[in-house]
């Protein structure tokens, strides 16, 4: 078929046309812009992208388009294939129709994790020699891409909770027909499409509502919202936790041995019965729970014990996901996607406990539909507590936010300073917080006032400008 991908930059619609070129199918694409790593990746498949969108972009000789969920009735490439009546269908109707049919699909969900989980989980399938097929929203850096389609029974998905397209406002993964759920995290988030936290909490009940009798929820029942759900649930539920408080309640059970250098821990089935030591080599608690609940699922799918445990090892993790950059005159840069709250508090604490003698700068980027919004004001002062040094840009297109609910950077500043003086013995001399509006005065900021053995963490949901890598070059020059 010829199909056309509407919003082909995107981190789903990307994989989504690669893995139908490699199914056969002749495949162009559009979108406003794009950037690395999908951009790279969309040339290295030699597939042929136009920018900005315009009715001339879709083919005369067209099968079917795929419409991303960024697109909105009022696009003129949708009013094109309206007013020409081509067969369309969303990105998460495309993987079921073209790639479900006969396999075991495994999906991966929750607020915060999906992407890391969802690539661990397809290396250690692949490790145990299971051939799985996956498609995940980012880019795992133990496979060539961010897609497989082999011939093994389970096909690992991403299953997010966003709406589908503008034609379909329920979420993706209720398109994924799933034999097993991994749910991480419930939190509020996607304040764009959700009213509150219990508007997201309707989402993930139906996804627990249509997995099959015979299927599998494999839940993390530190997270209280996800413990909270389960009481509603009548299927077959296995249980994993880090937390004490919850050993006994659990069926994998993870105790944290070292999380300094690479985190090492032992994995217990029913809180007593020790399976064997593992080492997971990407930083933080949240990665150890991420690998819990793939080893749970990984363990009642019968996989070999040893060889979950050499895959582990080897797992690399996720492109944008506390991703080392590079490091010059000992000043290491680190690119991160973090933008709820929890997330930017989690990476800042994986990057802190990794690297506990090193000075952490944490430069964040509110750019996500939520943390544009002041709906988490109170909470971002606190997730930047173990950071030494703060620096805050501009909340990214304010003109999309409704007039009086945008971000105030200033003030979350504001707030961490205040904090740090109340926290220090000795009295603050330094500010430890800035907000820098532009981008190339970010960069040489960070240039100018970096030093040996320092951290840049880089968080935002989108390319930040290029800033990571801009600072990384001009500190090697």
């Amino acid at each position: 078929m010829k199909i056309h991908l509407l919003g082909i930059g995107g981190t789903g619609m990307a994989s989504l046309a690669g893995m139908l070129q490699a199914s056969g199918h002749e495949i162009t694409g559009s979108d406003q812009g794009i950037y690395p790593p999908m951009s790279t990746l969309l040339e290295e498949w030699k597939i042929n992208v136009t920018c900005p969108y315009a009715e001339k972009n879709i083919p005369e000789q067209c099968d079917l388009v795929i419409i991303g969920n960024v697109i909105s009735r009022n696009n003129p490439e949708a009013q094109e294939v309206i007013k020409r009546e081509l067969p369309y269908l969303s990105m998460p109707e495309t993987i079921q129709r073209f790639f479900l049919k006969d396999k075991k699909s495994l999906v991966v969900a929750g607020t915060h994790g999906k992407t890391t989980t969802t690539s661990m989980l397809s290396w250690v399938l692949e490790h145990c020699q299971q051939e799985p097929s996956f498609f995940v929203g980012g880019k795992p850096q133990n496979f060539p891409q961010n897609f497989q389609l082999k011939t093994g029974p389970y096909f690992v998905l991403e299953g997010d909770e966003y709406d589908t397209a503008f034609f379909d406002k329920g979420p993706k993964f209720l398109h994924y027909q799933p034999f097993a759920v991994i749910l991480t995290s419930i939190e509020f988030d996607h304040a764009d499409i959700y009213r509150d936290l219990e508007h997201v909490r309707s989402s993930f009940r139906k996804l627990m509502q249509i997995i099959p009798e015979e299927g599998l929820l494999i839940a993390n029942i530190d997270d209280p919202e996800v413990k909270a759900l389960l009481k509603e649930y009548p299927g077959r539920v296995v249980r994993y936790a880090m937390l004490p408080e919850n050993r006994q309640q659990c069926d994998y059970y993870a105790d944290l041995e070292s999380i300094e250098n690479n985190t090492h821990f032992s994995l217990y089935e029913k809180g007593e019965k020790k399976l064997g030591k593992f080492q997971l080599n990407i930083p933080g608690r949240h990665n150890l729970s991420n690998s819990l609940g793939v080893l749970s699922l990984c363990c009642k799918l019968g996989l070999d014990l040893k060889t979950m445990q050499e895959a582990l090892v080897q797992f690399k993790g996720v492109k944008r996901r506390q991703e080392i950059l590079g490091e010059t005159n000992n000043i290491l840069i680190i690119d991160d996607f973090a933008h709820h709250p929890s997330a930017v508090r989690e990476t800042i604490l994986a990057i802190h406990e990794k690297f506990p003698q090193r000075r952490l700068w944490a430069i964040f980027e509110p750019r996500s539909n939520t943390s544009k919004r002041d709906i988490f004001q109170n909470q971002y002062p606190q997730s930047f507590r173990l950071a030494d040094q703060v620096i805050l840009a501009s909340v990214f297109q304010p003109e999309k936010v409704q007039s009086g609910q945008t971000l105030n950077v200033d003030k979350i500043v504001q707030e961490i300073n205040q904090q740090m003086e109340r926290n220090s013995e000795i009295g603050s001399q330094d500010k430890k917080a800035v907000h820098i509006n532009n981008y190339d005065q970010l960069v040489s900021h960070l240039v100018k006032e970096s030093q040996s053995g320092d951290i840049l963490l880089f968080m935002s949901n989108g390319d930040f400008g290029g800033v990571a890598r801009k600072t990384l070059e001009n500190l090697k020059s």
